[in-house]
């Protein structure tokens, strides 16, 4: 819709030009926009556009590590400058120190009313600048705005308006669980969202209706609330968030440490490590409960030749992924921890045997390292698995069994990966993690590209230079849990 185009015109500018620290001081701050809002709405999102803030800093700090930092902010902008804006002069005094956006959710959800609001420094810009967006678009139905207590709402229609805004009721920033969500973030963040639990699942049950999913459930309807904020910090980029509801505590088994990371070796480019645990259990119970998948589940089961619940059996304990250079292609690889090998790898000679005689593979029984060893050749490449104890392997690698197996070095001693752990804060006990060392994966890339005839383009790889790891992590908190997303940059 063109006023929604419109107000994301003015947060896009906002955000790529105040990467670059094109400003100074914005001046004291105002109250949040939530104190306007409607107590029942559906999400409420806030940025930080104070451009003496903290976190501003941050970010041109982080900026300026990459070379191509200056060529994008003129490209950015020449950009406006065909549209006759500039950003000292057209948006910085028209934008208020806090940007806010809300949501409100309609009869359907077609009927979704989204409104901007800002406390311009300069209102009679902020007026002007909504005039120029106004005038570079073709749809002949312009944004609309409206002034209250010195803020301004910016939307497609004044029914929107109506709709968002709290007349006579009660604001948002009085209600409980907006405060209880908001109070799990940080106090400085660029932006900080709310996304209020019982009004998504009302949208849910609405959108169910209409396209005949009414009734399914997937217990996102019964959250109290979601929240996540964004920040920058010294070595990198933060996303932490906080979910919370009656059945939050389902979504997650609690904390533990990764045991089936300590034989990954040192070189191995990313690694994941989740439980099934009560997912697993979840998932069961809804597919038993569901009559119209039994005649789906049936026909699974007859084509891939095991009972569906013997593969689920395989995964209810930890299970971890990780990528490892290869040769022609990386290796990859999945752990399985298992109380009951037998069971497990019994399991999987039923796949395996099925798998072949669909695919005209080849299984064949060896040892690798003291281990005994099932391969199935699919001529172009083979993946092969073998117990280990407590924990079932599954490879592509040549060598992966030997190499998890093999006394080296391994990855929890790895300095990429230590040195990415404690850049992102990441405890060694958690719900779950990722971790992605960019740093040789896009080395990796460039090395594969080369020997496919092509590369990166030279500005592309320097400013991906920069990246040195990803790692996400969740961990209970009370009735909620919380997750944390860092992007290390150096």
């Amino acid at each position: 819709m063109p006023a929604r185009r419109t107000f994301s015109a003015v947060l896009t500018t906002l955000f790529l030009l105040l990467a670059a620290g094109c400003g100074g001081s914005s001046g004291a701050g105002a109250s949040s926009g939530a104190s306007l809002v409607r107590s029942d709405a559906l999400a409420f999102v806030s940025i930080d556009s104070d451009l003496g803030s903290s976190q501003w800093q941050q970010v041109d700090d982080l900026s300026k590590k990459f070379p191509g930092r200056s060529a994008a902010l003129a490209m950015i902008k020449r950009s406006l400058a065909k549209n006759q804006v500039d950003f000292g002069r057209d948006v910085k005094p028209a934008l208020g120190p806090e940007v806010d956006v809300a949501v409100v959710s309609g009869a359907t959800p077609n009927e979704t009313s989204v409104v901007g609001l800002t406390k311009p420094h300069d209102p009679g810009k902020f007026k002007d600048l909504v005039k120029k967006l106004n005038a570079t678009d073709t749809s002949g139905k312009p944004a609309v705005y409206r002034e209250v207590d010195g803020w301004y709402a910016l939307s497609d229609s004044q029914s929107a308006i109506d709709a968002v805004l709290k007349g006579n009721g009660d604001p948002l920033s009085d209600n409980s669980t907006f405060n209880d969500a908001m109070g799990k973030l940080p106090d400085e963040a660029l932006a900080k969202a709310y996304l209020n639990g019982a009004q998504l699942g009302s949208l849910i049950q609405r959108f169910g209706r209409g396209s005949g999913l009414a009734g399914s459930s997937s217990g996102v309807e019964k959250l109290d609330f979601v929240s996540a904020s964004l920040s920058a910090e010294d070595d990198g980029v933060r996303v932490h968030g906080a979910v919370a509801g009656p059945d939050s505590g389902k979504l997650s088994d609690g904390d533990y440490e990764s045991k089936l990371i300590r034989g990954v070796p040192a070189d191995a480019l990313a690694f994941l490590s989740f439980r099934g645990g009560k997912g697993i259990d979840r998932l069961k119970t809804q597919l038993e409960a569901n009559p119209a998948l039994s005649g789906a589940l049936s026909q699974v089961e007859r084509a891939l030749g095991v009972r569906v619940e013997d593969i689920l059996a395989l995964l209810r304990g930890e299970i971890a992924l990780y990528v490892r250079p290869g040769g022609a292609l990386p290796e990859f690889s999945m752990m399985l921890g298992t109380a009951d090998q037998a069971s497990a790898l019994a399991t999987l000679d039923k796949l395996a045997a099925r798998l072949a005689a669909l695919t005209h593979a080849k299984v064949t029984s060896g040892n690798e390292g003291g281990h005994a060893v099932k391969t199935l050749d699919f001529s172009r490449f083979v993946v092969r698995y073998a117990g280990l104890g407590d924990k079932i392997l599954i490879t592509s690698g040549l060598n992966g069994i030997g190499a998890y197996t093999a006394s080296g070095p391994k990855l929890p001693d790895s300095a990429d990966f230590k040195e990415a752990r404690a850049a992102a804060g990441m405890p060694t006990s958690n719900a779950g993690f990722v971790f992605v060392d960019l740093k040789d994966s896009i080395a990796l890339i460039e090395g594969l590209a080369g020997l496919a005839g092509s590369s990166l383009p030279p500005q592309a790889a320097e400013n991906l230079r920069p990246l040195r790891s990803f790692t996400a992590w969740s961990a209970p908190s009370g009735k909620a849990f919380t997750f944390d997303a860092f992007l290390e940059i150096k």
